[in-house]
């Protein structure tokens, strides 16, 4: 700007001593004239001409200066509009070529309004957040609004917007666009100066990962005068989101609207009933565009059966795959796998996706003057994609790092391979070799990665596992490129691998892999392999991300940017591990700072490490971490109340969990009180920001109330946060997951206080909403779904439905037998507590045999968990153990039934020693007493038998009391 200035100012002096440069040799002209003119003329004639002259001169010269200076003013005037729309042009995203990378005709972001394939399927989410835009507009008022789109990778998010933007663009006429990394905070400014005035759309994909930069932007967009909609793609909500919607200056603004999720599922309007023919509409309609966008003759392709967990992205890949294998190309069985067929894994259909890439990758590397052998250019791409690259001099040392990948014999030029890279996937932005001094708002990278993105994740880690090596060498390829692509990163690289391989270890799709594995008798594997990885699980992709980070820099900023690309809250089973190790670096991180403490860090760090270490099962350590962030945190709201308050609430309701875990039920009732006095106190000043958190804790001081045997109290409280919890779930559908636990809770109480026809009510309730939010999600809300399913069959039990029973029970040991395979630690209580449910079930229908299998699966893993866990586990294995011995005494195995009631009535005893006085657990001891004391008194031990009554004396006036 200062040269551009400055030459402007030259300019505009040097064409003034022009103007008066020629005025004034005029009037000298003129002047010269008079002088030489005949004695006959009068002087007063040549007095005048001379006089004339310089004035006209003067004057001349200062008109013509006025008509260049008005001149100039408006062609700056018009240079300056010019640039200011250029610039915001180029805020958008800038979509790939298609050149002769076949691949990227699967990119939903294109250049102009036409796409390959047409929009399928949803049209009315599209219409919904076209009314979204307009409904209510009026250009003279100022207007903010926010919509979060979430859903996995390939489901359609992207298109979805792209085709948003259009109808935005083409039949409304607003300003649209789909924002580059690194220009939300400027991006309302520059966009204004270009179009002052205009409705403006701005859609921000993977705002999860850019959380900072998005508050930013709606904080700046909350500031202007005209109407503004900002579109969030993400793949899941989760902490980022909670936090937006409770920012004090747009929370409000953010949480109006209910974030709509995208299901992997898409329902075209033309299609027959059924999920394979609606798989199939979205093929044949892809096959036909496909073709006709290549100029070649369509191929129906017919799928034999239901593409499992496909979303659009995988049927668009199917049918893409289908037409280009008809062009006639021969297989080429070196650069990748052969032609996959429907129904296969989608791995093998990216795998094919890749094998054409590799064309366009090996013609213009030749051109390029790069090797053109096609596991260097694989590596390359792929190294690309993983790290990325902000400057020319980056991507050279890029090269040089792989260069030890390549083989032998290979030489890579870093700068004609940087260029070749930069050719082949421009940044975001759409420089050119020509431009690449032309400055920007944000900076989106000097390289642009592989599309779309779980194409480019498939690529990243097929090459880190080495699928492309033979089997007698792939341990060791795969070990020496994680070791050279995964270690010695700056903090950039880290966040941007740290994204995409959690990203990868996270896709549906592994899992899907796995459960199809299983299912055709396959061994399923409870850990990886770490020495061969594979990329079809997700807890083999999770292990790079562990290599990853055991290998980061353990700093402060460094750590905690890592963190932050972890979702929270449910994280992917896979992750667990991930996120217990950054937590572990966290503590790390702080404590090797030695010339400052910072408490604030420490207090945020031992938080962290206590979350995944609960989510993990190690409650003991977990209860550690909670306890030291508790402490700190108490002591920083001391120092300042307004900044911590919050945090030290909710560090008090985590731990009060960890307690509880522990089975340390007045500790966790004191921290849980507590932590609901804090949030009562301060919603009283902002109800609709605190609310969701006053409610949590509310329903987290009902469990303690519970577990303390004090279920009027528990009931009461329920009451307060199911009464929140509904009138949340009635503005926002993301709160009907906690309505769903709170009316599964005091369904429980009304079961405690034998109201079992008002429990049924409740947990049926609570029934249908896990079953919707399950099918909108499916694997998230599992657990909840089991035990959801466990309390309606116990209740249709208590009311003589045992074959109703008998079938919610099965479906929930289903659930938990797949939940404890994956991690047995935290999912095992649960499967003990389904096989018990199943064993009395089965009791009730005289199915003896299976009975007694299923009470002795529940008791094996119940001595396991009390033996680590006697405070919270003897009550759960007395419990299965009475069961188990009523049903064996009604069998006539009175032996065996006796030796487990003694074992049952010594730990019950143990335990109502120690306090425990839960409903739940009295009752079970109460009925332990009975159905042993009637044992006895048919066997002719009255003595005993009477003793066992007058023990039940206590327990009844403590049930009574209730």
């Amino acid at each position: 700007m200062t040269e551009a200035g400055s030459g402007g100012l030259k300019g505009r002096s040097g064409r003034r001593l022009w103007v008066y440069g020629i005025a004034s040799t005029l009037a000298v002209i003129v002047g010269i004239a008079a002088a030489i003119l005949p004695e006959s003329v009068p002087t007063w004639v040549r007095q005048i001409m001379v006089a004339g002259a310089v004035v006209g001169g003067v004057i001349g010269a200062t008109l013509l200066e006025r008509w260049f200076t008005l001149h100039d003013r408006h062609q700056e005037a018009a240079d300056r509009e010019a640039h200011d729309r250029l610039a915001s042009q180029q805020l958008g995203v800038r979509p790939p070529g298609d050149d002769d990378a076949l691949g990227r005709l699967l990119s939903p972001v294109r250049d102009g309004d036409e796409q390959i394939v047409r929009f399928v399927g949803r049209e009315d989410v599209l219409q919904q957040l076209i009314d979204w835009c307009i409904d209510g507009y009026d250009p003279a008022k100022r207007s903010l609004r926010v919509q979060l789109v979430t859903g996995s990778g390939g489901v359609g998010k992207t298109r979805l917007a792209h085709e948003l933007q259009t109808a935005m663009r083409t039949s409304h006429g607003w300003e649209c666009r789909n924002l580059r990394t690194g220009v939300e905070a400027e991006a309302m400014q520059v966009l204004r100066r270009g179009h002052p005035g205009a409705p403006v759309l701005f859609i921000v994909d993977y705002a999860e990962n850019r959380s900072d930069a998005v508050s930013e932007l709606l904080r700046q967009a909350n500031s202007d005068p005209g109407a503004v909609r900002v579109l969030l793609l993400a793949r899941r909500g989760g902490l980022w989101w909670s936090d937006l919607c409770q920012q004090p200056d747009v929370g409000a603004v953010v949480g109006r609207y209910d974030p709509i999720e995208l299901s992997a599922r898409v329902v075209p309007h033309d299609a027959d009933d059924g999920h394979l023919a609606e798989q199939q509409r979205i093929v044949d309609v892809a096959v036909q565009d496909f073709a006709t966008f290549l100029g070649k003759s369509p191929a129906p392709l017919t799928l034999p059966e239901v593409v499992p967990g496909a979303r659009m992205l995988d049927l668009l890949s199917i049918a893409l795959i289908q037409v280009l294998l008809v062009e006639g190309h021969a297989p080429d069985t070196a650069s990748g796998p052969r032609r996959p067929h429907a129904g296969v894994s989608m791995h093998v259909v990216f795998d094919e996706l890749l094998r054409h890439e590799a064309r366009s990758w090996t013609r213009s590397a030749h051109e390029a003057g790069i090797p053109t052998d096609g596991q260097t250019l694989r590596i390359l791409v792929a190294a690309a994609c993983l790290l990325g690259a902000e400057s020319q001099t980056e991507a050279e040392s890029l090269v040089r790092r792989i260069s030890r990948l390549c083989p032998p014999g290979t030489r890579l030029d870093p700068r004609s391979a940087a260029r070749w890279l930069r050719e082949q996937y421009p940044p975001s932005a759409g420089f050119s070799d020509t431009s690449d001094d032309l400055v920007l708002v944000g900076d989106p990278g000097w390289i642009g990665s592989l599309h779309p993105d779980r194409l480019a994740e498939h690529l990243v880690v097929s090459m880190l596992t080495a699928t492309d090596a033979s089997d007698t060498t792939r341990t060791l390829v795969s070990a020496e490129r994680r070791a050279v692509l995964l270690r010695g990163l700056s903090e950039r690289q880290a966040i941007r691998a740290m994204i995409v391989l959690t990203r990868a270890a996270s896709d549906p799709s592994r899992s899907q892999d796995d459960k199809s594995s299983r299912k055709h008798g396959q061994q399923s594997r409870s850990k990886p392999d770490t020495d061969r990885l594979d990329p079809r699980r997700g807890d083999d992709v999770a292990q790079l991300a562990l290599d990853l980070v055991r290998n980061i820099d353990v700093r402060w900023e460094t750590v905690s940017a890592v963190h932050e690309q972890l979702p929270w809250p449910d994280p992917p089973s896979a992750l667990h591990d991930v996120g217990h190790e950054v937590a572990e670096l966290l503590v790390r991180a702080v404590n090797s700072d030695r010339l400052l403490t910072h408490t604030d860090r420490t207090a945020h760090a031992q938080h962290v490490l206590g979350n995944w270490t609960f989510i993990l099962g190690h409650y003991d350590a977990s209860l550690r971490a909670r306890e030291q962030a508790t402490r700190l945190y108490r002591k920083l709201a001391r120092w300042r109340p307004s900044h911590y308050w919050s945090s030290l609430a909710r560090s008090l309701d985590n731990l009060g969990d960890s307690y509880a875990a522990l089975g340390r039920n007045n500790k966790a009732l004191e921290a849980r009180r507590e932590a609901a006095g804090t949030w009562r106190q301060h919603a009283q000043v902002d109800a609709v920001r605190l609310l969701p958190d006053l409610a949590k804790s509310l329903h987290n001081l009902g469990v303690s109330y519970r577990d303390l045997g004090l279920p009027r109290e528990a009931i009461a409280t329920h009451r307060e946060a199911l009464a929140a919890r509904r009138s949340l779930a009635e503005q926002h559908d993301r709160h009907q997951a906690s309505l769903a636990r709170s009316l599964s809770s005091i369904g429980r109480c009304h079961a405690d206080l034998g109201d079992t026809e008002h429990a049924h009510s409740d947990f049926l309730e609570a029934l249908e909403h896990w079953r919707h939010l399950d099918t909108q999600t499916p694997t998230r809300y599992e657990p909840d779904l089991a035990l959801a399913l466990g309390d309606l069959g116990t209740s249709y039990g208590l009311l003589g439905l045992a074959e109703t029973g008998l079938a919610l029970h099965e479906e929930a040991h289903g659930i938990w037998l797949r939940l404890s395979a994956r991690n047995p630690v935290r999912f095992e209580p649960g499967l003990a507590r389904s096989l018990t449910n199943l064993g009395i079930a089965h009791a009730d229908l005289d199915h003896v045999e299976k009975s007694a299998q299923a009470h002795g699966a529940a008791i094996a893993i119940y001595r396991g968990l009390a033996r680590r866990y006697p405070n919270r586990r003897e009550q759960n294995l007395a419990w299965s153990l009475g069961s188990s011995a009523t049903s064996l005494a009604r069998c006539g195995l009175d032996d065996l039934a006796r030796e487990r009631f003694a074992e049952a009535l010594e730990l019950h005893r143990r335990r109502y020693e120690a306090g425990t006085r839960s409903a739940l657990f009295v009752t079970a001891y109460r009925s332990t007493l009975d159905s042993y004391a009637a044992l006895l008194a048919r066997a002719g031990r009255y003595d005993m038998a009477r003793e066992l009554r007058e023990e039940t004396e206590p327990l009844d006036q403590s049930l009574a009391d209730l």
